[in-house]
């Protein structure tokens, strides 16, 4: 029981003093494991399959939530039509049980999730800092960072299959 509780705790700090970049590619990965499960059972397994296009979609919501059009400007536009169509595809595997979609969304998701991999541990909050020294921080520089307003890290466990 208290090993149990040690391990969530553990987890809990974890993701809360994780760098903005790690948790955005923990989510990625998740995500990414969510679609290959979710096609793996397009076959014959729909509760599963259903189950897991589920929670890769709630994955995409928190991503396409926690843009900041104000900061990312152009990148987090690109980032939401990129998470549109991934939900899109989410949708129509639903309905045709096709792991066409689910692999398509794989395609597209997986450069980004290289992406976020080779950003340096650090690299936005050190932007950040730059930016409140010259007194023009508004927002956190990633795009696709989330805020203090939207702590998705809390979710990452229970998204966790």
């Amino acid at each position: 029981m208290h090993y149990r509780r040690g391990v969530q705790t553990y987890r809990e700090t974890d993701l809360q003093t994780m760098g903005k970049e790690k948790l955005i590619v923990l989510l990625y990965q998740k995500m990414l494991e969510h679609f290959a499960a979710a096609a793996d059972a397009a076959g014959g397994d729909r509760p599963e399959m259903s189950r897991r296009l589920g929670l890769a979609q709630r994955i995409v919501t928190e991503l396409r939530g926690a843009l900041d059009h104000a900061v990312g400007g152009q990148i987090a536009e690109n980032l939401a039509a990129l998470y549109n169509f991934a939900f899109h595809e989410i949708l129509q595997m639903q309905v045709d049980q096709d792991p066409v979609h689910a692999v398509n969304c794989q395609r597209v998701l997986e450069p980004l999730l290289e992406a976020w991999r080779a950003i340096p541990p650090g690299a936005g909050d050190r932007e950040l800092n730059l930016r409140r020294q010259a007194g023009t921080e508004s927002a956190p520089v990633e795009p696709s960072a989330p805020g203090p307003e939207r702590p998705v890290g809390d979710r990452l466990i229970s998204l966790s299959a």
